[in-house]
């Protein structure tokens, strides 16, 4: 159950990209009505107020129409220097509860995000990453461990779990992403971990 959960998550935070597609909406003086009538016939209104309020998840092909639409950058990932955060304005997808995330979860998360740093950094799987501080101290609050553990693990990873990490790059290497919404990592008990610029 825990390898389906964060394989099938996109690498788009929903609450966030909504919020982005709200304020350029605003930015525009455009009312959601304006913005369908302009998607021609793609998205109905209430499609779009629900991806404004963040309610809905959207696949690749959507995030495309919703980029001519609205007029922003979305790309397959690409070099980018970011930071780990847990973002507030996002709920833990599925609704998981605190006594949900395993070991098993936990591992799963924590190779999306290797994999993730992998592909940012346009570097082969297996070799070892300099892990930023932040980012270990950022991992180790979300799932409530010693840095130095959280560091550990993570390099131990690196050199243990080349398979499946690869498995994670090459699925997210094809999938979309919205650079002003960040990249979606993946759930925690603390909340939704996002690494944005």
């Amino acid at each position: 159950m825990a390898i389906t959960l964060t394989s099938n998550l996109g690498l788009v935070p929903q609450q966030r990209l909504g919020a982005l597609l709200a304020r350029r909406r605003e930015l525009y003086g455009y009312s959601v009505a304006d913005m369908a009538r302009q998607s021609g016939g793609r998205f109905s209104e209430s499609d779009l107020a629900a991806i404004e309020s963040g309610a809905v998840a959207v696949d690749d092909a959507a995030i495309e129409a919703l980029s001519l639409i609205y007029e922003f950058n979305s790309s397959p990932p690409t070099q980018s220097r970011s930071k780990l955060i847990i973002a507030d304005d996002e709920d833990v997808p599925f609704g998981l509860a605190a006594d949900a995330f395993d070991d098993a979860l936990i591992e799963t998360v924590l190779q999306r995000y290797l994999a993730l740093l992998y592909l940012l950094r346009n570097t082969e799987v297996g070799e070892p990453l300099r892990l930023r501080n932040d980012d270990s101290a950022m991992l180790a609050m979300a799932f409530n461990a010693s840095e130095a553990d959280m560091t550990e693990r993570l390099m131990i990873m690196m050199e243990t779990q080349v398979e499946p990490i690869s498995r994670q790059a090459e699925l997210m290497r094809r999938r979309l992403v919205v650079p002003a919404a960040g990249l979606l990592v993946g759930p925690t008990p603390a909340g939704v971990l996002v690494l944005v610029k």
